[in-house]
């Protein structure tokens, strides 16, 4: 009897995929995918076995139309584990969650131990193809006992990454043929060797028409700093430059020489912050070409004009396996999908091998989540052939094996000489004043033409702003406006700040992270020497001021209540107590900072490690690998996003939306129009009437009194406390 894989509507069976067929096609395609990493045994095995279990006549019904569901996947499941040694489990674990995720290890009903033992999936007949899997298949490559549950666990979800890209790809060629003519199909080496070729074509321009200022002139030697080390080994990086130092270009000038020299196949740059990503990716698309930078995250807006339908398709095919020379994304999407279950979220892991992965501004990654995030950084450095760059101003200390488990080996510094760099780069002086009440802050920003005061929180930057003079040239600035709002505020400043006009900016942290504004005086509330050092990067940036720009540190009148920025301060305080006679934002202090401030027991706080990395793993190999995927959550805040209706644009996308079946894709382009509250003012605002809710859970303003054109949306007497613009 011939047996199918996949069947087409009103096609003869004739013209259905055999079974056989799509068990080579995926174990092909899955074994080139897992060559990558030096598994090429383990995905062509997995793919061969993957869907075994649809050699049953249950299976064969359920294709003819039959509505009962069949367990396909356990099967194959069972065979991996009989075929595959000892560690023949991970590839039990992949199989049997190629389509709903990989289980959790254990005995409970839906495990994967239970599966195997109790599943009746017997009636599968044995195919030929199976005789091409070989027992007894080795790892490639030496576990440190110290880490063997997690390296075992993340070869696990690699290789499975392997199995639903190669399995979705070969039944999308059958199914979806005109889908899958769209997809990219590039060698990514030769492609990044023409983008090394653009990318010096647009800093000899850059550096043609630079002013000959002495800022310019170390931004020159940084630039040139990265492509001459670009050819050192591959390992753990950091490329320490000051805010201003011109790192974002630097970093990828570094990237692209690194993987043309060391013949690798991508470049994974990942931002935490969404007020740089789409400035960064804007950045690199106008020097290489949209078609090679794909930029991925949830707030990413497609154009809707019909001449973009085409790149719109192509871009969401890319965005599902990352199968692009340049990919430009959040912490978010790049950590959680190290962590993750889902074939969705898992599909792309395997073009992370042989990548370099720049991590933007790396102090940023969530301290609750640091051993686990570092613990991956290593695996793919040790495991899977790439190379991290640690890119920021204040370069945590991630090697410091004191406090960290997981601490990184030995980093090795791009720049000869940071600490040279920071002092040739030095362009403002810090002072503190010691406590000030906003009613103080107020009077000294009245006296200023052009100032920027970064507040504690969104509170205190309101009540600031409300005690200024009403007078062109004074801006707020908050995430209680929605980000086409925050931009277009934003361009107003900086043509005032470029003219040189009156200029007064009372804003909340978010424009500490990628927004290039240049003030001569700024305010900044006490914080960690990181958020100090992104604060004094918006004074005298360019250096073009006579003198030193200002920064002042003050001390809020009330304490902000959250224990990490508390914490933050304290630590702050207490690194600069220990070197009194050194600069605050000096390499040494800021290290000191890190050390202090990475010395706690919750640098695991879900316990990832424990989970994946316990004392004793026996040969049952349980791992809780659906737990873990739902632990492993960067965002937690009990937010919903409210859509404000301001603009011509907005109002139109809400209108497609009371019309539409599918508002997924129209709520992707309101992101630009959304404000996040917390949960329990959104339930404050539907039950007064001041939202419209469509779908049950959309809520649109529809008391236009609510938002302010200064302020943005106004929840009277709600504290919420300002954080990182973090995006998934």
């Amino acid at each position: 009897m011939k047996y199918y894989a996949h069947s087409l509507p009103e096609k003869s069976k004739d013209e259905w995929q055999t079974l056989e067929e799509h068990l080579e096609n995926v174990a092909e395609k899955a074994g080139s995918f897992a060559d990558a990493f030096g598994a090429k045994e383990w995905g062509r095995c997995a793919g061969l076995m993957h869907d075994a279990g649809k050699a049953t006549m249950a299976f064969q019904r359920r294709l003819e139309g039959s509505p009962k569901r069949v367990d396909h996947s356990t099967h194959g499941a069972k065979l991996a584990q009989k075929k595959g040694g000892k560690l023949g489990l991970l590839l039990s674990y992949a199989i049997a969650g190629h389509h709903g995720g990989i289980p959790d290890g254990g005995e409970q009903e839906t495990q994967l131990h239970f599966r195997l033992k109790y599943s009746n999936s017997s009636n599968a007949v044995k195919l030929d193809v199976l005789n091409f899997c070989q027992g007894n298949i080795e790892l490639p490559f030496k576990m440190k006992r110290e880490m063997g549950g997690f390296s075992l666990s993340f070869f696990t979800r690699m290789v499975f990454a392997c199995l639903v890209d190669a399995d979705f790809l070969d039944t999308e060629k059958f199914c979806t043929p005109d889908i899958a003519n769209e997809r990219p199909n590039t060698q990514q080496g030769d492609v990044l060797k023409h983008l090394q070729q653009k990318m010096k074509t647009h800093m000899d321009e850059i550096l043609t028409d630079a002013e000959p200022t002495y800022v310019n002139n170390l931004r020159k030697s940084i630039l040139e700093q990265c492509k001459d080390n670009a050819k050192l080994p591959q390992q753990i990086f950091s490329l320490t430059v000051p805010t201003g130092g011109g790192k974002t270009l630097s970093s990828m000038n570094f990237a692209l020489n690194h993987a043309a020299e060391h013949r690798l196949n991508r470049i994974i740059y990942a931002i935490p912050f969404t007020s740089i990503i789409e400035q960064n990716a804007g950045v690199f698309q106008d020097i290489f070409g949209r078609e090679f930078v794909l930029e991925h995250h949830c707030n990413y807006k497609e154009l809707d004009e019909p001449e973009e339908a085409a790149y719109n398709r192509r871009r969401g095919l890319a965005t599902e396996n990352w199968d692009s020379p340049i990919i430009v994304t959040t912490n978010v999407q790049f950590f959680e999908s190290l962590f993750s279950n889902k074939p969705s979220k898992c599909r792309k892991l395997h073009n992370i091998a042989r990548s370099v992965i720049v991590l933007d501004e790396a102090q940023a990654i969530p301290t609750e989540y640091l051993e686990s995030c570092l613990a991956a950084l290593r695996e793919l450095v040790d495991h899977y052939g790439c190379t991290v760059v640690l890119c920021t101003a204040t370069q945590p200390a991630l090697d410091d094996k004191s406090s960290l488990r997981s601490a990184l080996p030995q980093v090795k510094e791009i720049i000869n000489d940071p600490t040279l760099i920071f002092s040739k780069l030095k362009r403002t002086n810090i002072s503190f004043i010691g406590k000030k009440t906003d009613a103080e802050l107020a009077i000294l920003l009245n006296d200023e033409k052009q100032a920027l005061c970064i507040a504690a929180t969104k509170p205190q930057t309101k009540s600031i702003f409300n005690q200024l003079k009403n007078e062109t040239g004074v801006f707020h600035l908050s995430t209680n406006m929605y980000p086409q709002h925050r931009k277009q505020v934003l361009d107003e400043i900086k043509k005032r700040v470029k003219d040189k006009k009156k200029c007064v900016v009372v804003s909340t942290s978010l424009v500490e992270a990628g927004v290039d504004l240049d003030f001569p005086i700024v305010f900044r509330a006490m914080a960690g020497l990181d958020s100090i050092a992104q604060a004094a990067g918006r004074c005298n940036r360019e250096g073009k001021m006579d003198q030193m720009g200002q920064v002042f540190i003050f001390e809020p009148e009330k304490k902000p209540k959250m224990p990490w920025l508390n914490r933050c301060i304290s630590k702050a305080g207490e690194a600069m107590r220990s070197m009194p006679d050194s600069d605050p934002m000096s390499i040494k202090v800021i290290r000191r900072y890190f050390e202090l401030l990475y010395d706690i027991e919750d640098l695991d706080k879900k316990q990832i490690m424990r989970l994946l990395n316990p004392k004793i793993l026996d040969k049952d190999l349980l791992f809780p690998f659906k737990e873990v995927a739902r632990a492993f959550q960067f965002i937690e805040e009990d937010t919903i996003g409210v859509v404000i209706p301001r603009e011509q644009e907005a109002q139109q996308l809400v209108e497609r939306l009371r019309h539409t079946e599918f508002p997924g894709p129209v709520l992707r382009k309101l992101q630009p129009y959304l404000v996040a509250v917390r949960s329990r003012d959104f339930a404050t605002m539907e039950s007064a009437g001041a939202l419209e809710m469509l779908y049950g859970k959309i809520g649109i303003l529809r008391n236009k009194a609510a938002y302010n054109d200064d302020v943005g949306l106004t929840i009277e007497d709600s504290v919420v406390w300002e954080i990182d613009d973090l995006i998934r």
